[in-house]
């Protein structure tokens, strides 16, 4: 029987290998190209920035106070990049690219011994070219950690318990990806992969395999000492006040209530598991029922697609069951969908199904509909709420062509040529995301500008920062120096006991800055540096440069910094 290039070890591997270069070159190409975006990317940068400037890369503290969001593992991650490439976009984010690009590589190789080459080819290039990974691979965020470990703890645990030729490597690997899940995350890194398990091994009726096979006895010292250590230091560094304010805050709080007003219906998750797996998830029906079709047999002869499923539908109802909602949440689901939706095109490539021209349809029609929602959204509807972008209606030409050319290529059968025009069209609107959106929202968001603005006119002498009645943790990262914090006043009146021989500046609302003049000490000259209007409160906001009244300190400095926007002078 003749052996395909594919199915070979060497060309398979060289595959994979060309395809992690890839993927990684796809997530970071001008990763750099924006400031950094309010508000998760800014607070764990400036948490890194003070931990570097106190040489204390144990404790999280963010503005003199103790940050107990996440754990260390993924300040680590982007140290890393920060000694690489400076601490700037560029290195914050490198590591979240290159754990991106593994995340695609180790689908691949750990999923050719349970699917063949095909599926695992499949599934990598499915990952690499969805929506939300153009998204999440690159964010300096403690996200992209998660998805890689508790990918590679499950599907590790999944190829152990399938194959006992690799049984102990496998379960050890899968335990240490849970310890470093937990170390990047925290209990979620090992309770949710822990219970995915467990009902697994309840349905199929072999919970003894646990502890039978399982590896418990050395598996779990494995995972103690890689997860523990940290925990304690921590925990000893600061009396025990982080961890608390970190499970009963962070983690039972956020389940149980709502944070920073990210909330939503009880079927948020679905609409953004559809849009975030774009353009493949307009298959997600037919692959559902095509495993429908075959339920009778899951529990007793497709152990694989139980998992999977389980893994998936355990995942998002969880986190749906949770107060607290962000799209981000749910990543850790895409990779077994993206693995049974390889498995079902696979399927047609190779004849074994023929999908229903009027579903394939179907799913056709509504890529194009969601494309032309996108270019209706972003050419008529966002300007009336953000007049200062320009015009971006050929962000959903790309699914729109993509749909059409690949209607017309199914229609004659070219399954494999569909698949290639449904990811080229991803591609591309992925670039245009990267260099036409991103790039153009770029400037609305002021906090960049106005650092520069402060070292152009400071230099390296010692200032102050404060913030009345706007603050976003990007203005403290970009204007800030080492481990510099930042006052925030409640009261004008607060702003005498600030002011001393070094400058202070002040960022506001625009309209406040009457109120802030006549809140000054008659012994204090305010200078305003810039005006520009500001994103995310959708308002014009100024620098002010308060110092003491001297003769040399008297110097307009609005010609050296510019209005960052076009027209929005006062």
């Amino acid at each position: 029987m003749k052996v395909s290039s594919a199915d070979r070890p060497q060309g398979f591997l060289l595959k994979a290998i060309a395809l992690f270069f890839l993927a990684f070159l796809f997530f970071s190409w001008d990763t750099g190209n924006t400031s950094l975006w309010d508000i998760d990317e800014p607070i764990y940068a400036q948490s890194l920035k003070q931990q570097i400037a106190t040489h204390n890369l144990v404790v999280p503290i963010y503005n003199e106070r103790l940050l107990p969001d996440k754990p260390a593992l993924n300040y680590w991650l982007m140290w890393s990049g920060v000694r690489l490439l400076g601490m700037n976009a560029w290195g914050l984010r490198i590591g979240s690219a290159l754990v991106g690009a593994l995340l695609v590589f180790y689908l691949i190789i750990a999923l050719r011994r349970l699917y063949g080459a095909p599926v695992a080819l499949l599934s990598g290039i499915l990952t690499a070219t969805a929506l939300h990974s153009t998204v999440i691979f690159r964010s300096a965020t403690p996200d992209p950690l998660l998805i890689l470990l508790v990918t590679v703890a499950l599907l590790s645990y999944l190829r152990a318990y399938i194959d006992p030729a690799i049984r102990t490597r496998e379960f050890h690997l899968s335990y240490a990806a849970m310890a470093l899940a937990t170390l990047d995350k925290g209990p979620i890194g090992f309770l949710l992969p822990g219970l995915i398990i467990v009902v697994f091994l309840l349905l199929r009726q072999q919970l003894s395999f646990l502890w039978k096979a399982g590896r418990l006895t050395t598996g779990i010292p494995l995972f103690l000492m890689l997860a523990l250590p940290w925990y304690l230091a921590v925990g000893i560094e600061t009396h025990w006040l982080w961890d608390r304010l970190f499970i009963f805050q962070q983690n039972i709080g956020r389940f149980d209530d709502s944070m920073q007003g990210h909330r939503g219906p009880w079927f948020y998750y679905l609409i953004s598991t559809f849009l975030g797996m774009l353009p493949w998830s307009i298959f997600l029906p037919q692959v559902l029922h095509d495993i429908g079709q075959r339920r009778q047999k899951l529990l007793r002869d497709d152990g694989k697609t139980l998992f999977l499923l389980i893994w998936a539908l355990l995942w998002i109802a969880f986190f749906t069951l949770s107060a607290t909602k962000l799209p981000n949440y749910v990543w850790e689901a895409y990779p077994p969908l993206f693995i049974l939706l390889a498995v079902w095109l696979n399927k047609i490539h190779l004849h074994q199904i023929t999908p229903r021209q009027w579903s394939m349809g179907i799913s056709l029609g509504t890529l194009f509909v969601v494309g032309l929602a996108l270019s209706v959204f972003a050419a008529w509807i966002l300007p009336l709420r953000e007049p200062h972008l320009p015009s971006m209606i050929a962000i959903g030409f790309p699914y729109m062509l993509a749909a059409l050319i690949a209607g017309a290529l199914m229609l004659r059968r070219y399954w494999s040529a569909a698949w290639v025009a449904l990811g080229t069209g991803s591609v591309i609107l992925s670039g245009l995301l990267v260099f036409s959106v991103l790039p153009a929202i770029n400037p609305l968001k002021p906090s960049q500008a106005m650092g520069r603005a402060i070292a152009a006119v400071q230099g390296s002498s010692p200032y102050q920062l404060a913030s009345w009645d706007w603050f976003q943790p990007s203005f403290l990262f970009y204007a800030g120096r080492g481990d510099m914090p930042i006052h925030h006043l409640t009261a004008l009146a607060q702003l005498s006991t600030l002011l001393g021989p070094e400058p202070l500046y002040l960022v506001c609302p625009a309209k406040d800055i009457p109120a802030v003049r006549a809140g000054t000490p008659p012994g204090y000259q305010t200078t305003r540096l810039m005006t520009t209007y500001e994103i995310y409160s959708h308002q014009k906001i100024s620098l002010l440069d308060i110092r003491k009244r001297t003769y040399s300190a008297i110097i307009d400095h609005k010609p050296r910094v510019p209005d960052a926007v076009p027209g929005n002078k006062e």
